[in-house]
């Protein structure tokens, strides 16, 4: 048996949403160089998330769905 690897992907952790409607997506990430290395925004169920910070404490980073973007054509 043979598996493929998913190529730009990230495992997610949870995701839940706030009180106020945002969406909030938590991905594992140990240390600054992993945070560094996540991407900027991800997609997951057809939402556009952006990375908003890291939380050494409980080894999180998180994406928001009220992060802009700009993309180039």
């Amino acid at each position: 048996m043979k598996a493929t690897a998913l190529t730009n992907s990230v495992s997610v952790k949870s995701w839940h949403v706030l009180p106020d409607g945002v969406q909030v997506i938590e991905v594992e990430c140990h240390d600054a160089k992993e945070f560094l290395k996540l991407p900027a925004g991800i997609v997951y169920s057809k939402r556009i998330y952006g990375k908003t910070g890291w939380n050494s404490d409980h080894n999180v980073c998180y994406y928001r769905t009220d992060k802009s973007f700009a993309f180039s054509a």
